[in-house]
């Protein structure tokens, strides 16, 4: 009996182990940067997602994104205070890298700032990694947002749309960052 219940810590502690492996994109940039001060993450935790939820919706918009974060695992929110180009550049550099991972979605540019969209699908085809670039030229700042989690189609479509004021860069033109 004793071995069965050996043998089976064994077995799921190798499961959990393989479930971890999974790294988001997140973390592949901050393993990337790990010597570097200038770029840090902050990691949303789903009890503030959670809070975050529960607040009282006024509209539909609202209520839809309210329901989008309670399927969320993780946000992660990485931040570059200086060099914006730079640490953009990096960013895509290694997106491209995984591009049989990370799909590269829409373009945006205005005045003073651009950014992409990636998302990683699951095997069903559903979105589980939305990832937005997003670098300001005038503060010289780079932001990535990392969400993980069942993502629907109508959670990535609004937060496409909360940048359609800027305008759309046609395929190929990655907005601007360093190649």
């Amino acid at each position: 009996m004793r071995k069965v219940m050996a043998i089976l810590i064994c077995a799921l502690g190798c499961l959990a182990g393989r479930a971890q492996g999974v790294q988001d994109f997140a973390s592949r940039l901050m393993e990337r940067c790990a010597d570097d001060t200038a770029i840090y993450c902050i990691t949303i935790s789903p009890k503030m997602m959670e809070q975050l939820a529960m607040k009282q919706a006024d509209d539909r918009k609202e209520e839809m994104m309210a329901r989008a974060i309670q399927k969320l695992k993780s946000a992660r929110i990485i931040t570059a205070s200086t060099k914006a180009d730079h640490y953009y550049g990096i960013a895509e550099e290694l997106l491209e890298r995984n591009k049989q991972r990370f799909h590269h979605g829409d373009d945006y540019r205005n005045a003073t700032a651009y950014g992409s969209f990636y998302t990683r699908n699951g095997k069903g085809g559903t979105t589980v990694e939305l990832i937005l670039l997003h670098a300001d030229q005038k503060k010289d700042n780079m932001v990535v947002v990392n969400l993980t989690g069942d993502l629907d189609e109508e959670f990535v479509e609004t937060l496409r749309e909360n940048f359609s004021g800027n305008r759309k860069v046609r395929e190929g033109d990655h907005g601007g960052g360093q190649k």
